[in-house]
């Protein structure tokens, strides 16, 4: 058999129903492959980052930096953050990916059917979402520009308390009550 040969026989393979799940497995298995590679990745830089701020700092536990300076407690804070962030992100784009080439592994004229229902479900998601996003969007302009951090007093109008936890959408402040907001 020479190579012609051999394509057009993985092609004809392909085209059949085992070979489709075949090949479905085949994206199943490489996007998580792929999810994992670039998790560790993220989780690797994560953790140089945090431990060379432990190390600069002479602290062997995280813990330990609240009675560092406040720089180095809130450079961690924000790195933890912002790869969780990332994580989430690597976490989406995978599976969108991912199920598109599946689908159109089962059937190619169905990305072209679904084409103007998914943008019309899109843009309707979207316009509903769009709340959520903004608090996205301003919840990682707060944690990059270091707006507020961990132990800071804040007064929120109907709330004055100590900061618990910075997160991108949600920001834990503690009232003098002893009343999460």
């Amino acid at each position: 058999m020479n190579l012609t040969e051999i394509s057009q026989a993985m092609d004809a393979f392909f085209q059949t129903f085992l070979g489709k799940l075949a090949l479905i497995a085949i994206i199943v298995l490489l996007s998580l492959l792929v999810v994992w590679v670039l998790r560790g990745t993220i989780g690797h830089v994560v953790d140089r980052i945090v431990n060379g701020v432990k190390r600069s700092n002479n602290a062997d536990d995280t813990k330990e930096l609240s009675v560092s300076p406040l720089a180095a407690v809130r450079v961690v804070q924000r790195t933890r953050t912002i790869g969780t962030v990332l994580s989430n992100i690597v976490n989406v784009l995978v599976a969108v990916i991912a199920t598109v080439l599946i689908v159109n592994t089962i059937d190619q004229n169905i990305i072209g059917s679904l084409a103007l229902l998914t943008a019309a479900l899109g843009a309707g998601l979207g316009f509903c979402a769009q709340n959520i996003v903004k608090d996205v969007l301003n919840g990682l302009f707060m944690v990059m520009e270091d707006q507020l951090g961990v132990g800071d007093v804040v007064d929120l109008g109907p709330a004055t308390g100590v900061v618990e936890a910075v997160g991108i959408r949600i920001t834990q402040v503690r009232d003098v009550n002893g009343t999460l907001w």
